[in-house]
């Protein structure tokens, strides 16, 4: 926790201006961290349907 409050710190510190900039900046890093989602398969009335295709192109 102490780097947290380092960083809270030093943010509060900033001048207004550079905080569009830190806020832009806060909003990638969030984005980077999505979960990739999963491709399904198309509806083929079969052993395929909703099962990872990743995983299994790979077995």
């Amino acid at each position: 926790m102490q780097l947290k409050e380092k960083i809270k710190k030093d943010i509060d510190s900033l001048p207004e201006e550079y905080l569009p900039h830190i806020e832009r900046y806060i909003r990638t890093i969030k984005s980077k961290k999505s979960k990739r989602k999963q491709i399904k398969t198309l509806n083929l009335d079969g052993k395929f349907d909703d099962m990872n295709i990743r995983k299994v192109a790979y077995e």
